[in-house]
């Protein structure tokens, strides 16, 4: 009997590369009380650094949103996400 002896190979676990990104800089969001929040926002994204906290993102800055503001907060780049128009939109969910 042939037993083959391969060794798995996993790939490396890669990290995003947000991590390295800075915080908005104060006073480029502006608080909103309607649903045109960061979270809804089309260029909004989130992921995990290394330690497994939650990274809050703006691709449109290529900046990390502050716990929380994604919230209360929107800037003059926000853009309507199209989750009618493509289904339901996880980040919002």
């Amino acid at each position: 009997m042939y037993k083959d002896k391969t060794q798995k190979v996993l790939p490396k676990k890669r990290y995003a590369e947000e991590e390295g990104w800075e915080y908005i800089e104060e006073g480029s969001l502006k608080l909103s009380r309607s649903a045109r929040v960061c979270m809804t926002c089309v260029h909004f994204r989130y992921s995990c650094d290394k330690y497994c906290h939650t990274l809050l993102t703006c691709n449109a800055h290529h900046r990390l949103i502050p716990q929380g503001a994604h919230l209360t907060s929107k800037c003059p780049q926000w853009h309507k996400n199209y989750e009618e128009q493509y289904g339901l939109c996880p980040e919002a969910a």
